[in-house]
Formats: C-alpha cells, sequence, structure tokens
C-alpha cells in the first residue's frame, strides 16, 4: 500500500504544479476576455469581434501602460492616483498588497535584494536573507545590515536590522539563493 501511495504522491508532484500553472493562465486569460469583449464588440463593426481579442487587447493596454508610466507628465498622474488609492480605507490595503506582490514577483530583485548574506543565531543555526539596505536605521543605531528573511514553502518573511559583523556574505545569486529559501532546499534534483 505504501508503494502505490508513493508513486501517487510522485504523480501529484508533477500534476499539481502543472495543473495549477496553467489553471491560473486560464482564469488571467478568460478573464481579461470576458472583461474586453463587450467593449470590443461595441466598437468594433457587427461580426467583427473574433474570440482572443480581448486577450490580445489586454496586452496591449498593459503595454501601452508601461508606456505612459515612462512618460513624466503620465508617472505624476500614476503617482496622483497611487496616492488617492492609498487614501481610502478598504482599497489602500487591498490596492497596496497587490502592488506589493506584483513588485516582488517581477521588480528588480537583483536592485531591491542587494546581496545574499549567512547569519547565524546560535551556533549550528544559520539563515539565508537578503540584504535590502547596506546602511539602515534603528532608532538611534546607525550602520546596520536590513536583512529579509523569506519564509519557505509561503509568501511573507521577517525583516531584522543585523549587525554587519554578524553576517557572512555569500557569493550566491539573489535568484538562486531565493529559490533556495522559498523551495526549503527542496528541489527536484534532492527528491530522488
Amino acid at each position: 500500500m505504501k508503494f502505490l501511495a508513493n508513486i501517487f504522491l510522485k504523480g501529484l508532484l508533477v500534476v499539481l504544479p502543472l495543473v495549477i500553472t496553467f489553471g491560473l493562465l486560464f482564469w488571467l486569460f478568460n478573464g481579461a476576455e470576458q472583461m474586453l469583449r463587450i467593449p470590443l464588440q461595441a466598437v468594433l463593426p457587427s461580426g467583427w469581434y473574433v474570440p482572443g481579442m480581448g486577450v490580445i487587447s489586454a496586452f496591449g493596454l498593459i503595454f501601452v501602460c508601461g508606456i505612459l508610466v515612462q512618460n513624466y507628465f503620465t508617472k505624476h498622474l500614476f503617482a496622483l492616483l497611487e496616492w488617492v488609492l492609498g487614501n481610502i480605507p478598504v482599497v489602500k490595503t487591498l490596492y497596496g498588497s497587490a502592488r506589493d506582490l506584483m513588485h516582488f514577483a517581477i521588480g528588480n530583485k537583483e536592485k531591491d535584494m542587494q546581496k545574499v548574506v549567512c547569519v547565524t543565531f546560535q551556533p549550528g543555526v544559520r539563515l539565508i536573507g537578503f540584504v535590502t539596505n547596506e546602511n539602515a536605521t534603528l532608532n538611534t543605531e546607525t550602520g546596520l545590515l536590513a536583512v529579509y528573511f523569506p519564509m519557505s514553502l509561503q509568501m511573507g518573511g521577517y525583516l531584522a536590522y543585523v549587525d554587519k559583523d554578524k553576517c557572512e556574505w555569500l557569493d550566491i545569486p539573489v535568484d538562486k539563493a531565493m529559490q533556495q529559501v522559498l523551495t526549503a532546499d527542496m528541489t527536484a534534483k534532492n527528491t530522488k
């Protein structure tokens, strides 16, 4: 029985990430299609709308927003819109969380998380962290490292202000170290 359960779990490890990935992509594409179908049908002549135009239009709108954000004038308009959204109680929390999540997922991790460090909290217990600020200040104490410790297998983490001499600088690319931490060092090569 244990043998069959083991085979099932191995199959689940292969199938579940695929289902989640493609299910999320389908949900996003279907949502874009449904949201933009009605405006496109209203603008286009009768019979011109073809399924898929909503997804293509969504990509186009996102690309145009990316171009507009680079423009000096519209950059300030988006900043004003962000300020307005940041002052509406419930919207502030939702928008801020979504923005931070997208920035974390897509943002420039090499810039935001400058270097990888290993911090020893007690003998035999070491954590990998990511330096977000090399000259942090906490109350009146200066010259600290702001180190972010993500939690494995979930979103979230902790920020710690650490003395520089307590950190061991690691020569690991940020993306490789982040993958190691977020997967709890359970990579495919280790599961054989």
